[in-house]
């Protein structure tokens, strides 16, 4: 907290405006993870980040920086809907890696998610 508050007042000096807001970040990605959001967004196509939070029990920061990391990938992309809410939706590329690594044991795994 005190290194903070210095770093802050050593930008001010030096006169820069802006100051960066601290940015998490995944340390490692584990691919359970990855798996409940890949099925849920193949299962329901569209889904809102808190719903994908939700339904693959995460907190949403954590769901949030997965989801940022998949869309670097190009495993999932981001829209907006008709009530300018932001949805995610698997890519093609999200499809393919669904079937040919998830979709062998997708009944079991459906039945723990929910």
């Amino acid at each position: 907290m005190f290194y903070n508050i210095i770093k802050c007042l050593q930008i001010l000096r030096e006169g820069k405006t802006k100051i960066s807001a601290y940015k998490k970040e995944l340390t490692r990605i584990d691919w359970r993870i990855v798996k409940r959001i890949m099925i849920s967004l193949y299962h329901h196509n569209k889904m809102k980040k808190t719903h994908i939070a939700t339904k693959c029990s995460l907190a949403y920061d954590k769901c949030r920086l997965y989801l940022e990391w998949m869309d670097v990938i190009d495993l999932i992309k981001k829209e907006f809907d008709e009530d300018g809410f932001e949805i995610v939706l698997l890519t093609e590329r999200g499809r393919s890696l669904y079937r040919k690594k998830f979709n062998g044991n997708e009944i079991p795994v459906l039945e723990s998610l929910y």
